[in-house]
């Protein structure tokens, strides 16, 4: 298997199950300066600084993020590369983070498995309070993402029971479509084997839709919302 495809999609190393040969390093050299990369980077690069505290993270962040994309591969047909590396940059992100906290939990373990079987708090060790205390905002942390995932699936269901009302069978293609990660009108276009326009024109009608409900729920008469 090539790592560049006829249609001119780079697979990745872990599909290909091996390391890029020099040609094939070239190919993907050529394909990324085709499509601006250094242009895209700059936009991944400031997107990665707003998640991180320092230039220097978010640089490291996008080192990352470039070997991600040199391991998973990338089709121009599908995403432009800038969405791409910015989407990267978010999965890293957060692959990160879950690391790290599970890294903490992990520690806090074996502190507290290494105090009851000595027999004694060692001198790194939490005090009970300490643990108590964490333990405590952990809960409060968690209970504060359920219901934040739980608002937020609450508006989208509202908005899809709206358009289904409506019978707006493009806006929900697309939110199914989002749902699948997949947000290049293009793409859902080709895969629906509906016309384009269709969905630039659901866009419109989707954003009237949103306003309207918002306008609802904080009681602004609708004809005061604004594009």
């Amino acid at each position: 298997m090539s790592a560049i495809t006829p249609t001119g999609a780079y697979v990745g190393t872990d599909r290909l199950g091996r390391a890029l040969t020099d040609a094939e390093n070239r190919q993907l050299g050529k394909l990324l300066r085709d499509h601006d990369f250094p242009g895209a980077s700059l936009v991944a690069l400031r997107f990665a600084s707003r998640l991180v505290r320092s230039r220097e993270a978010a640089r490291d962040l996008l080192g990352r993020t470039n070997l991600r994309l040199v391991r998973w591969g990338w089709d121009p047909a599908e995403v432009p590369l800038v969405k791409r590396l910015c989407r990267l940059v978010w999965s890293e992100h957060t692959h990160q983070l879950r690391e790290t906290d599970a890294a903490k939990r992990a520690e806090q373990a074996f502190l507290r498995e290494q105090e009851v079987t000595e027999g004694r708090a060692q001198a790194s060790t939490p005090s009970r309070e300490e643990r108590v205390v964490r333990l405590e905002q952990e809960r409060e942390d968690d209970a504060r993402d359920a219901r934040e995932l739980e608002r937020l699936r609450g508006k989208l269901d509202e908005l899809r029971a709206h358009l289904r009302a409506e019978k707006d069978e493009v806006n929900l293609l697309y939110l199914d479509y989002v749902a699948r990660e997949i947000t290049d009108p293009a793409r859902m276009a080709r895969d629906s084997t509906r016309d384009v326009t269709e969905f630039y024109a659901a866009a419109k009608r989707r954003k009237r839709v949103v306003l309207k409900l918002l306008a609802a729920k904080s009681g602004v008469p609708e004809n005061e919302e604004k594009d």
